[in-house]
């Protein structure tokens, strides 16, 4: 138990580090190119500084003037913090998924598996019954583990992960002989063997978008 809450501890910063990582190192870098990018237009289309007037006429004329280049810029400054986020959390889930993966470590997604079973099986058992749509069994798997305050976040979103990956059109709930929970546990286990490997490309991709961006209204390509 004190090995599992160790191991536990240790992934989990390491996940929480890299989080910290991307949406905090990583989005200040990406915003200051931004606003580098920003500066070096507003400056350039003012021939130098203090540009007269201000407001939405000020932003039609600089539209007007270089659309390409007021239009990427905007898309830049509004959605890349956003992408960035959410490849970010992707990336770290599959990070942390291969590391659980790699070390046998599956026992620490059991305990929160089985309290959930066991809370459907109390209160909704007819999700069980033989012809029940396994998707709608998926979704409120899904939701009960996400609805849970007692557990570790990252864990939910380890196990809502696999989950969605999961199969579960194969099995047949209203067999007595069959191991719910056992089931459930290798569907959730198979999902998360079919997350693909942890890449910090989308990173570097994102990066060049900007240092393009940044180039290509320096040189006033656009």
């Amino acid at each position: 138990m004190t090995d599992n809450f160790k191991y536990a501890t240790k992934l989990f910063g390491s996940a929480t580090f890299s989080f910290l990582k991307i949406n905090i190192i990583g989005q200040l870098l990406i915003f200051a190119l931004s606003v580098a990018t920003l500066l070096i237009f507003l400056f350039q289309s003012s021939d130098g500084p203090g540009a007269p007037g201000a407001g939405i006429a000020v932003l039609l004329i600089l539209f007007f003037e270089r659309p390409i280049g007021f239009t990427l810029i905007t898309l830049s400054i509004f959605i890349t913090p956003f992408v960035l986020f959410s490849f970010g959390n992707k990336y770290i889930i599959s990070k942390t998924v291969n590391k659980i993966l790699s070390d046998k470590g599956e026992a620490l997604l059991y305990p929160i598996i089985e309290k959930v079973l066991g809370k459907i099986k109390s209160n909704q058992p007819d999700l069980l019954k033989k012809g029940t749509d396994n998707t709608k069994l998926k979704l409120k798997l899904i939701q009960e583990i996400s609805d849970s305050k007692d557990n570790n976040k990252w864990l939910k979103k380890i196990i809502i992960y696999g989950l969605k990956k999961a199969n579960l059109d194969d099995v047949d709930f209203s067999d007595e002989k069959l191991s719910f929970t056992d089931v459930i546990k290798e569907k959730t286990i198979s999902g998360l063997k079919n997350v693909s490997e942890p890449s910090r490309n989308f990173f570097w991709i994102i990066l060049g978008i900007q240092i393009l961006l940044l180039i290509l209204v320096s040189t006033q390509m656009i």
